[in-house]
């Protein structure tokens, strides 16, 4: 009777702590795309031919799930005609909007990423490139792995599902079909929400898309952790004896799209310009002015605020405007707030299409309502997409310093959690930190884990429970039988 009850047990358990995929994008690219299209075609019988590229915001970043699609028309060997560039994007994702491996590297703190490459220096079939943290050295930064093949094992007449899967403990896995091809363990929480198809936004030259590969059924699933960044719990007390040492601040990611945005001009100094796509700065004396409404944050570590340019000129300065009043269907040049002479952040020369940020770093104080102006002298101008145009829209990416985990509590007597150990016996420390940042409570097995679900938290008590259950009645019974 123990062992049916010990299964029954088991199995609910593992049902109560297992994650249900959910999709977040989906995209079968027949005749059309949810994307924001650069170049290619689409092609008769369903597909996206390369081309250049497609991009896709999920809309949050994606903390444990994965992302799949279908290539056909793909020959990968070094000897393939399809290869005009050294290096070839063909799928990738990123964390922040610009879409580059060098600018993750540059990011402050360093951006993650995946890339999957062909080329005529990767040998047959791809390159596999995964980070959590720009170009560091691994196992936060950059891991690759360079796949080689036989010659002609991919048949371009045939359609291949590649699929990537990254857990929240930075573990990323790649496939072809379901052969397994590599595994990069990072010890750092993955955060992708931006896909690429064709190619990324790495600077041009050795780099470009694998011209006429099809592309089809684009899938994104999994969900965002929101204590995947938690402070580091503390180290548990022994048995009957204090708390252990606090853990570690912990930094974490927030992304807003502006509230309202617009832009001005002195030439019709009554005209509103709240509904347009595009955000003008410079010319005849245009400004543009966007407002965030931040929320959630703690101490700033920084601020960005990112574009994406429609019209190549002068990037322009950025400003504090104090006055917050304005609204997006209001606002004119004549009755527009004056933004701060200070300028907090400049940009050069942009081109169509590039992202490009702005650091505002030293604005953001806390939480609350944050208006910026950018202005710009220069004759030409600039533009970039608002918050109304359909593709890539502004946004201010933050990371924030949370507090230090509290230390663990005291030792208690008579079966709690061993401290540091996990495992169940009398008068184990009662172990482990609270998560700074967690609004799942403690992390009670006092080995400065990260706590993903609270429902793991409760399965794992459950087990362990049903163990001890198990441990005492065999015990009982060797004694009977002595």
């Amino acid at each position: 009777m123990l062992r049916r009850t010990f299964g029954f047990a088991l199995a609910l358990t593992l049902c109560s702590a297992g994650v249900r995929a959910q999709i977040v994008l989906e995209d079968a690219l027949i005749n059309s795309t949810k994307g924001q299209q650069q170049g290619g075609q689409f092609v008769s019988g369903g597909g996206w031919q390369a081309g250049q590229q497609i991009h896709w915001d999920v809309g949050f970043e994606v903390t444990e799930g994965g992302m799949s699609i279908e290539v056909t028309n793909w020959d990968p060997s070094s000897a393939s005609a399809q290869h005009q560039f050294d290096k070839q994007h063909i799928i990738n994702m990123y964390q922040a909007a610009h879409g580059s491996p060098h600018s993750s590297d540059a990011d402050s703190p360093k951006t993650g990423f995946f890339n999957i490459r062909t080329g005529a220096t990767y040998d047959n079939l791809f390159k596999f490139l995964s980070s959590t943290a720009g170009f560091s050295p691994p196992p936060a930064g950059r891991e690759e792995v360079r796949i080689p093949k036989a010659p002609g094992f991919i048949d371009p007449s045939k359609s291949y599902t590649i699929k990537v899967e990254w857990t929240p403990s930075g573990d990323i896995t790649a496939f072809l079909d379901t052969e397994l091809l590599v595994t990069h363990s990072h010890g750092a929480p993955f955060r992708m929400r931006h896909v690429y198809v064709g190619t990324d936004n790495a600077p041009p030259g050795t780099y470009g898309p694998q011209k006429d590969v099809i592309y089809k059924n684009l899938q994104v699933w999994g969900k965002a952790t929101p204590v995947l960044d938690a402070g580091a719990g503390g180290s548990g007390g022994g048995a009957g004896s204090g708390g252990g040492s606090g853990g570690a601040p912990s930094t974490k990611s927030f992304s807003f799209e502006p509230v309202a945005d617009t832009w001005t001009e002195p030439l019709n100094p009554s005209q509103n310009h709240g509904a347009d796509p595009e955000l003008r700065a410079g010319g005849d004396g245009r400004t543009v002015y966007m407002r965030f409404d931040v929320q959630g944050v703690s101490t700033v570590k920084s601020a960005k605020i990112y574009l994406k340019a429609m019209n190549a000129g002068g990037g322009g300065d950025m400003h504090v405007v104090q006055d917050n009043t304005w609204t997006e269907a209001g606002l004119t040049h004549s009755n527009r707030p004056l933004p701060e002479s200070a300028t907090l952040s400049t940009l050069g020369q942009v081109e169509i299409d590039g992202v490009y940020a702005f650091d505002v770093t030293s604005a953001i104080t806390g939480n609350g309502l944050h208006s910026f102006a950018i202005t710009s002298t220069d004759t030409d101008g600039s533009g970039y997409n608002s918050r109304e145009h359909p593709g890539t829209h502004p946004e201010l990416v933050i990371e924030s310093v949370s507090g230090a985990g509290a230390g663990g509590s005291s030792g208690a007597d008579a079966g709690g959690w061993a401290a540091n150990g996990g495992v169940v016996g009398q008068d184990a420390g009662l172990g482990g930190g609270s998560n700074a940042a967690s609004p799942s409570g403690d992390d009670d097995s006092g080995c400065g884990c990260r706590v993903a679900n609270p429902r793991k938290s409760s399965a794992a008590w459950s087990l362990g429970f049903v163990l001890l259950l198990l441990f005492r009645r065999r015990t009982w019974t060797r004694g009977l039988d002595a």
